[in-house]
């Protein structure tokens, strides 16, 4: 195996944006308790900052993980990583990009009719909605789910979104806006998996199309 060739396949998308977790949450635990929550307030894809400063905060609200960062540099290591080894850089920047986004809209878009027809008070327009789980989630369910990727990923994608599954879905009203964003964000990364502008793409790293050929190989003797 060609160590060149290698480190050009590594998947360098998900180094960086791991890098990026850590060093916002190391700039993060520096900072005061004040300043610490004005930055997360002032980063958050609520209602009131979607309508204004959509642009700040969709992707400043990505990039603060809290206070389990090692949990999170395994997830978007594994998670983020698994992807991009099979499908590229480019497939795992979108499909995180778009589970992002979507994620977002459409669970501050429910809650935006849930206030409008008094469900709710007006103050869910400020609640808090920072973090890099939809990423994660879409990239892990972009690897589950496609029927290419080495079982070993999948399973370990699986494994590793199963505490994020649970912690995300709940079906209080403070916690309605999480449960719709990672369902979508699920969604989107199973779409991805299933489309075929992603069953068109080749393997990423070929040496895995070698790996799941010998692994085929021993389990058939």
């Amino acid at each position: 195996m060609d160590p060149i060739r290698v480190a050009r396949r590594w998947p360098m998308v998900a180094v960086a944006y791991t890098a990026m977790l850590v060093g916002g949450y190391i700039w993060w635990i520096l900072q005061p308790p004040v300043r610490r929550a004005w930055v997360l307030a002032a980063s958050s894809t609520d209602l009131e900052h979607l309508e204004h400063v959509p642009w700040r905060v969709l992707p400043a609200s990505s990039i603060w993980s809290g206070s389990p960062i090692g949990w999170w540099v395994v997830a978007t290591l594994l998670c983020l990583g698994a992807l991009e080894l099979v499908r590229g850089p480019a497939v795992t920047i979108v499909t995180g990009a778009i589970a992002h986004v979507a994620g977002t809209l459409v669970a501050e878009g429910v809650m935006a009719i849930r206030i409008a027809a008094g469900e709710v008070s007006s103050s869910a327009r400020h609640l808090l909605d920072v973090g890099p789980s939809y990423i994660v989630a879409s990239c892990a369910a972009a690897v589950i789910a496609s029927p290419r990727a080495p079982r070993a990923l999948r399973i370990g994608c699986a494994l590793t979104i199963v505490p994020l599954y649970v912690a995300a879905f709940d079906f209080t009203d403070d916690g309605q806006v999480a449960t719709i964003g990672h369902a979508v964000a699920l969604t989107v990364g199973a779409l991805m998996a299933r489309s075929k502008w992603f069953r068109s793409q080749h393997l990423h790293w070929p040496h895995l199309g070698e790996l799941v050929d010998l692994r085929r190989a021993v389990f058939q003797r």
